[in-house]
């Protein structure tokens, strides 16, 4: 899903959670595990892709046209899911129940909105075991569709997110070019304009009309 349907969601889920319970805490909670969980894709793009010039376009359009070699992810897994839910059992701490349902929200969009842009099911993919077996590589662990190259500018990007490659660009278009360009008289070249005869360079005479004949 796109960095700003996470932030719609969560905001409207925050603002119901709080409208019925009244806690800040468990809204507190719900807005990080909603939408700030994401901020682990920064930790993957300074640490493991090596990217230390930080621009805000460029970082969405490295992950949401699908660029990123090394997928780590460390807050996107079932297991911390489970294993934070456990902790606020015994803890019994309001934020943590929070973060644990604000997971439970952002981690269900990705895998639909995100599934439609692969070949298989995401579900797998966001158990950091699976992710670890695999080396956190990209295309070991994705079957990518072709995604288009994103140029609006970055709260276009932020909303809107990714989008697969239109496929039949070239093979609407190309096809009618080239009807076009067939269909258009070709210009006589130099060879074929140096090949007519003088005679037919030039327009023929018109005869000349009989005068009357002398009686």
């Amino acid at each position: 899903m796109s960095p700003g349907g996470h932030l719609v969601t969560t905001v409207l889920a925050c603002g119901a959670v709080y409208g019925v319970t009244g806690s800040s805490p468990l809204t507190a909670g719900l807005a990080a595990g909603g939408f700030f969980i994401d901020v682990d894709h920064v930790l993957d793009y300074v640490l493991f892709e090596r990217r230390f010039r930080f621009s805000p376009r460029a970082f969405l359009r490295h992950y949401l046209e699908g660029r990123a070699r090394r997928l780590v992810l460390i807050l996107h897994s079932w297991e911390l899911m489970g294993l934070l839910a456990v902790t606020a059992s015994m803890t019994g701490s309001v934020w943590l129940w929070g973060y644990v349902l604000g997971m439970a929200l952002h981690l269900p969009l990705d895998v639909k909105f995100n599934g439609r842009l692969t070949n298989q099911s995401l579900v797998p993919f966001y158990s950091f075991v699976y992710r670890w077996r695999r080396g956190f590589l990209h295309e070991r662990l994705i079957n990518q569709k072709p995604l288009a190259r994103l140029h609006e500018g970055f709260w276009m990007i932020f909303f809107r997110g990714s989008r697969l490659r239109n496929p039949q660009v070239h093979a609407v278009h190309q096809p009618k070019l080239a009807e076009r360009v067939l269909r258009s008289p070709a210009p006589p070249t130099p060879a074929r304009a140096a090949g007519r005869s003088p005679a037919s360079s030039h327009p023929r005479p018109r005869h000349l009309e009989a005068g009357p004949k002398p009686s």
